[in-house]
């Protein structure tokens, strides 16, 4: 059963750093943001289940409002704006990412949490 969890939590994080494309242009001047810059994902859960992410899945948000993230060998781009709880990425998958407050955040796609560090 574990392995089956294993196996499920690496699928939907695969998913998860690829669901972020989008299109179009940026959201304007987001340079003050505390978000730009480079987040590494380092950790993942699905229900109770909680382990260390060990797939590359880096996500930088620059100040215009657009933003790369790179999972193994892709690299997809998306737009970004501010949130009351942290930020949201736009285009074709919409996800919301929540500031937990200690210089990570983390989002959820597929009731999967991907937690991000600042790199």
């Amino acid at each position: 059963m574990k392995k089956t969890v294993v196996v499920l939590v690496a699928a939907m994080a695969a998913m998860f750093c690829v669901a972020l494309a989008g299109c179009g242009g940026g959201g304007g001047d987001l340079s003050d943001s505390k978000y730009v810059g480079a987040w590494q994902a380092v950790s993942i859960s699905l229900g109770d289940e909680e382990g260390a992410y060990d797939d590359t899945c880096i996500m930088i948000l620059n100040g215009d409002g657009t933003g790369t993230i790179e999972s193994a060998d892709e690299v997809t781009e998306f737009t970004w704006e501010l949130t009351d709880e942290g930020f949201k990425t736009k285009g074709d998958m919409k996800m919301k990412f929540v500031d937990n407050g200690d210089d990570t955040i983390s989002g959820k796609v597929f009731g999967t949490r991907l937690n991000f560090e600042r790199k």
